[in-house]
């Protein structure tokens, strides 16, 4: 079963050749959340009891990015991803989305041209008490807006935002990160672009020859299994499904959590 899967991610025609890539711990890595805070509680819990039950200390877990937009509870989304390191007991890594870029860029620089609003800011902000349509398009409104949603936010969501938030996290032969690499540099000299915001044709190159980058970023009914690439990002504010991926030794499984 499983030499067929990785004949298909690692993108060589006969499974008799595959050698399966073996995780160097057991990793947990989750998918787009959008503010879809129901799932993301029932994924923590479930994800932190199989820890618990079958002793895996030495784990990782890790957020792939886009955390807020789009979904209806932004809010409660970060306070549950602040609170989940603790929850877990192993090491939680949480990777930069585009749409934590688009949102740190207003709150620093609000007078910079901006979809932000367009692209799924209006639900962030309102998840805060905010209505955005209280504030004017131009720049002095937009500027006013920044510092409400920042003062409304507090120290704690806005250093997560700023200081937390890492663009890759490396687990060799796994390869972390939001929107994917650029395969003709190497995994420690990979732009910011790339990793958080993607580059065309990616989803066709896939990772580096006898590795797999794990991505979210682009939506697909079932998890995207592609050349030497898995994408786990399912819609989960449009499909009410969130996945994620679990490597353990050569296993690799899926966790999906419906509402």
């Amino acid at each position: 079963m499983f030499r067929s899967f990785f004949s298909k991610v690692i993108g060589r025609e006969e499974p008799e050749e595959v050698q399966p890539l073996v995780a160097p711990r057991p990793i947990f890595a989750i998918g787009d959340l959008h503010g879809m805070s129901n799932l993301l509680e029932t994924m923590v819990e479930e994800i932190a009891i199989q820890i618990a039950q079958e002793k895996l200390d030495d784990a990782v877990v890790v957020f792939l990015g886009d955390y807020i937009d789009r979904g209806p509870n932004s809010k409660t989304t970060l306070d549950l991803l602040i609170d989940s390191p603790a929850r877990f007991g192993v090491e939680t890594v949480f990777l930069r989305g585009n749409h934590e870029a688009f949102a740190q860029q207003f709150l620093d620089k609000p007078y910079a041209e901006s979809h932000w609003l367009k692209w799924g800011g209006e639900e962030t902000i309102e998840s805060y008490g905010i209505d955005p349509h209280d504030f004017g398009a131009d720049t002095k409104g937009q500027i006013a807006l920044s510092k409400t949603l920042a003062q409304a936010m507090g120290d704690v969501h806005l250093t997560f935002l700023r200081n937390t938030l890492v663009n890759s996290h490396n687990e060799m032969p796994f390869f972390f990160s939001h929107a994917g690499i650029d395969i003709a540099r190497p995994p420690e000299d990979q732009p910011e672009k790339a990793l958080v915001h993607g580059l065309r044709g990616f989803r066709e190159t896939g990772g580096w020859p006898d590795t797999i980058a794990v991505h979210g970023h682009y939506i697909t009914e079932e998890p995207d299994l592609g050349n030497r690439r898995i994408g786990v990002d399912t819609g989960a504010y449009r499909s009410g499904v969130l996945t994620a991926l679990f490597c353990i030794d050569e296993t690799i499984d899926f966790i999906e959590i419906e509402e």
